[in-house]
């Protein structure tokens, strides 16, 4: 297992190797998925699209224990750490740690590899979609379907970020809602008014009424009068 695996003290870290790793991306084991949880231990292969992967420690400590029982290996910082594909390991952070770390083909070019996330159940790659558990376990969507009870409150992800819940849409009032409400107000106003002009017009009868009886009751004198005449 060693030649899958090169280790340089710190001591013997060369300066051009330290430049050069201050400029690649930085990893720090306390957002890494651990089995317990916070117990700064997880498995890891190095078997991805690169062949080496270069690390410069920068802070904590670390003991990698080799997948085929060989001796572990201690880290710490200041280290020069190579993973050469194929090599696999338990990790245990004894001390959280951070390192710089970059990816070479067989060339010994840097490259760009293609994101991964495995499936800690069934080991199924599911980088496009997965489940992260409050233990910091990869699910798969199959392995989520399969036991959803066991895995509750675990957050949906898509390519590694999570997914935000969608909002519920409110609903909007129709434009027409505002002139229908008018529309009907004003027809309720009109029909009030003609209510009040028949009252209007009730008080008003009487009048007339009286008018025609008391025109009624002059032309009935008048006939009695004549006839007194006569």
């Amino acid at each position: 297992m060693d030649k899958l695996i090169t280790h340089v003290s710190a001591a013997d870290v060369t300066d051009e190797f330290k430049d050069t790793a201050l400029t690649w991306p930085l990893w720090e084991s306390r957002t890494h998925p651990q089995t317990p949880a916070k117990s700064g231990k997880f498995h890891f292969d190095y078997n991805g699209d690169y062949e080496t992967e270069r690390v410069l420690i920068m802070s904590g400590k670390a003991t990698l224990s080799p997948e085929d029982g060989s001796s572990p290996i201690a880290i710490t910082k200041g280290d020069q750490v190579f993973f050469h594909k194929g090599f696999a390991c338990n990790w245990h952070v004894t001390e959280p740690m951070t390192k710089h770390y970059a990816y070479y083909d067989e060339d010994g070019v840097e490259v760009e590899p293609n994101p991964s996330i495995a499936c800690d159940i069934c080991e199924a790659e599911c980088y496009e979609e997965s489940y992260l558990t409050k233990e910091e376990e990869d699910i798969c969507p199959d392995c989520y379907k399969a036991d959803k009870k066991q895995y509750v409150g675990a957050e949906h992800q898509k390519f590694g970020e999570p997914l935000k819940p969608a909002k519920a849409k409110k609903r909007e009032a129709p434009e027409t809602n505002g002139a229908t409400k008018k529309a009907k107000g004003k027809k309720k106003k009109e029909s009030s008014d003609e209510e009040s002009d028949e009252e209007d017009e009730d008080e008003d009868a009487p009048e007339t009424n009286g008018a025609t009886k008391k025109a009624k009751g002059k032309k009935k004198k008048e006939s009695s009068d004549e006839e007194d005449e006569d």
